[in-house]
């Protein structure tokens, strides 16, 4: 019996090809490689929201969203698609999640 689900699953299953493996495998390293500054940005926009200097936490803000945008865009070229797709809004994520945190504290 588990012999023939081994065999339906190898019938669903598509094989990727090494670029299409490859296309993945630079997605997530643009989103690796783009996490590391965000997280600092928010953490750096955090201690300047606490210690008065707003100004300076909102552009920190910004850079993030730009960082995320850009990220974004990149993946989506990386696999050969319009830059400008729904998905845009998902880089400004990280950017509003910090708006967010200073707000509440």
């Amino acid at each position: 019996m588990t012999s023939r689900l081994v065999e339906k699953r190898k019938g669903k299953r598509q094989e990727m090809t090494i670029e299409a493996v490859q296309h993945w495998v630079v997605s997530l390293l643009i989103t690796a490689i783009t996490s590391f500054p965000m997280g600092a940005l928010i953490i750096a926009s955090n201690i300047y929201y606490r210690d008065g200097n707003t100004s300076s936490a909102f552009g920190l803000c910004v850079m993030c969203g730009v960082i995320g945008i850009a990220a974004i865009v990149a993946i989506q070229l990386v696999h050969g698609r319009s830059p400008l797709s729904p998905y845009l809004p998902l880089g400004l994520l990280p950017a509003i999640g910090a708006g967010v945190g200073m707000w509440a504290a």
